[in-house]
């Protein structure tokens, strides 16, 4: 991690000349952002302005043809998604991936098994469920337990997934992307499909985890209310391009982006 000039907050996430090349299509071309700890940030655009291929770079699932991409001072390229997730990184999907016949509380169980937080057991340790064994997987639920209140779901813990309303699935896979211990949670399009008084709910949750866990966030969200009330920064793609950075207000007046 790195102190920025322009400001006494650290730098988690930074982004340069991130580009992705499929055949003759320049999907991302000479990206350049940077992220602050606890910040809100936006990445805004309309349909297939790279967006998405951004969060597949940054969490692994794309490598990139060129450019550099580093988060908690760890070089991202070539990596894994689940070393990416190791190093603090978690996302969320547009259309939803839970494990929808697994409860509620096992999906964030299964997710806290990559949390740095908890220690990995040897197999003979497992089957013979040693005390150590016993008393770290009774922490591990504890855990889970308080990100389940966190979202609200403690009341669904014992739910399928699937059997969830929609606006709780939304909230189950924000909660199990914090269960990997996640300091900077991507969240791709986590409006989506909600109702007003859903998406009131969500801003508060982002809100929350923003104060309360000192959480930085980068979402992709075409509602417009939803990122201009609680993004402290924002960048506009256009084919790929960065076409425009600043704040809420900048980028309203901003003419290419009108």
């Amino acid at each position: 991690m790195t102190a920025t000039a322009s400001s006494s907050r650290t730098t988690v996430l930074s982004v340069q000349a991130l580009t992705m090349q499929f055949g003759g299509l320049k999907a991302v071309a000479d990206l350049n952002l940077n992220v602050f700890e606890g910040m809100i940030f936006g990445l805004i655009g309309p349909n297939g302005a790279g967006k998405t291929t951004v969060f597949n770079m940054l969490t692994g699932v794309y490598r990139p043809t060129s450019g550099k991409i580093q988060a908690f001072g760890h070089d991202l390229v070539g990596l894994k998604p689940y070393d990416i997730t190791r190093c603090g990184l978690a996302r969320t999907f547009q259309n939803i991936r839970l494990f929808k016949d697994l409860c509620v509380l096992d999906n964030l169980l299964i997710a806290a098994d990559n949390n740095p937080a908890f220690k990995p057991h040897g197999l003979v340790s497992s089957v013979l469920q040693t005390p150590a064994v016993c008393a770290e997987e009774a922490r591990k639920r504890e855990f889970c337990l308080e990100l389940l209140k966190v979202f609200r779901l403690e009341a669904r813990k014992a739910w399928d997934a699937r059997n969830l309303p929609y606006g709780d699935q939304r909230r189950l896979e924000m909660a199990r992307a914090m269960a990997t211990g996640a300091r900077l949670l991507l969240l791709d399009e986590p409006a989506a499909g909600l109702n007003s008084l859903e998406t009131g709910q969500l801003m508060e949750r982002i809100g929350y985890l923003r104060k309360h866990d000192k959480i930085t966030i980068l979402l992709i969200e075409h509602d417009m209310r939803l990122v201009m009330n609680i993004c402290e920064r924002i960048a506009v793609l256009d084919y790929g391009m960065k076409i425009a950075e600043g704040t809420a207000q900048e980028i309203q007046r901003d003419p290419r982006v009108i």
